[in-house]
């Protein structure tokens, strides 16, 4: 398995220099450990990784033979990690800029919205004032008009009692009923009276004709008023969209940059956790292997103890074997007595069959499930050995009868 990258400065986690000894290592991963550890802080969600930055550091920078191979690349990281400091640095000034920006802007939003709350007062006063003088001039104007009705009815009343006492009627009913004759007094009243009405009249239409103009003008003003509170109320509105616009989008842009810096933390802690995962990979397979290569070293222990064993019996049976196959005197007797090492036995019997655990006489392996004795010598060995003993037998029986024949006919 190719190793694993590392992208992290192990130096600055550290807080030490690139040239520090291993006390001073020491020392500071243990103040670190003490302040960064888990239990701490609990409540932090990126604790764990922390620390597990921290342990993976100390035992990189603490084993030299890793620490020559991190240096290999440390200063590439070092680079990197300056590079990624700098960008962060102009995207953190880039914000700030940003939020001066938008922090200008609302704040001349926020003069243009009282201004314009002010304007808004402002004309809203006209308008009520406008309401209250159009009512007063209408009150007015309605007064000016039943007055001028009346005077109307006057002098309609009048100009009917003139035409009914001109009239045929009159003419004719007035021998009968006699004409009513009026007097200088009263013709010169009714004279005064009639004048009286008309400059009353004139008067009130001169007064009615100015209140009505009056009037107009309020309406006139009313009515851009009312225009003004519109468009202003308008402006306000669009302000308002624009605003609730502007705050849906940085609402946005706020949720993508705390999604985005959650990927890039949830990316970063796969990455430590699959370092750390590699890691302990790259240590058991290296437990393994070690485990592996020790167990094969013991195989290879046994089997040449094993070696040496069957090399030493089979030794020690050839010698036995010469010791017992003598070639006979030069008297060449046909009928030799026989040796105690010849009457030995042969193992060419049937063995009875042993279970559980037992050790082998021959090769000197306990045999945990079952092993054989003989029946002859009640000698107990394996099934390898227990083969060997009694091929050696059938050969040995074989040389000794060849022996003896061999002499009693030369």
């Amino acid at each position: 398995m190719a190793p694993v990258r590392v992208t992290e400065d192990y130096y600055a986690i550290l807080d030490i220099p690139h040239t520090a000894s291993l006390e001073v290592i020491t020392r500071n991963y243990r103040r670190l450990a003490r302040i960064l550890h888990p239990d701490k802080d609990p409540g932090n969600p990126g604790a764990t990784a922390s620390f597990q930055s921290l342990v993976s550091a100390y035992e990189t920078i603490s084993d030299p033979d890793k620490r020559r191979a991190y240096d290999t690349q440390w200063v590439h990281i070092r680079n990197s990690q300056r590079t990624q400091q700098e960008a962060k640095k102009r995207q953190a000034e880039a914000a700030e800029t940003e939020l001066r920006k938008v922090a200008k802007e609302k704040a001349n939003r926020q003069e243009e919205g009282k201004q314009r709350q002010n304007r808004l007062r402002h004309l809203e006063l006209l308008k009520t004032t406008y309401d209250g003088e159009i009512f007063e001039v209408n009150r007015v104007v309605v007064r000016l008009v039943a007055d001028l009705k009346r005077i109307q009815d006057q002098d309609d009343e009048e100009l009917r009692k003139k035409s009914e006492a001109n009239s045929w009627w009159a003419f004719f009913t007035s021998p009968i009923y006699g004409k009513p004759e009026e007097t200088e007094q009263q013709r010169q009243e009714q004279e005064t009276e009639r004048l009286q009405r008309l400059a009353r009249k004139s008067i009130k239409e001169n007064d009615l004709s100015q209140r009505r103009a009056k009037l107009q003008n309020l309406q006139g003003a009313l009515q851009d008023v009312t225009s003004k509170i519109t468009a202003e109320k308008r402006e306000e509105e669009k302000e308002a969209r624009i605003q609730a616009a502007e705050r849906q989008e940085r609402l946005r842009k706020e949720q993508e940059t705390k999604r985005r810096v959650e990927e890039e933390q949830r990316r970063e802690r796969q990455a430590r956790w699959e370092e750390f995962q590699a890691k302990q990979w790259q240590e058991q397979v290296a437990r393994a292997a070690k485990e592996a290569r020790e167990a094969q070293e013991a195989r290879n222990a046994q089997e040449k103890a094993r070696a040496a064993q069957v090399a030493e019996a089979a030794r020690k049976a050839k010698y036995a074997r010469n010791d017992r196959f003598q070639p006979p005197t030069s008297s060449h007797s046909h009928h030799r007595t026989p040796t105690a090492k010849e009457s030995t036995c042969r193992h060419d019997r049937y063995w009875r069959k042993l279970d559980g655990r037992h050790l082998c006489n021959t090769c000197h392996i306990v045999q945990k499930r079952f092993a054989f004795q003989c029946p002859g010598c009640s000698k107990i060995a394996c099934a390898s050995c227990r083969q060997a003993l009694k091929s050696k037998g059938r050969r040995d029986s074989y040389d000794h009868d060849f022996q003896y024949s061999y002499y009693d006919y030369d």
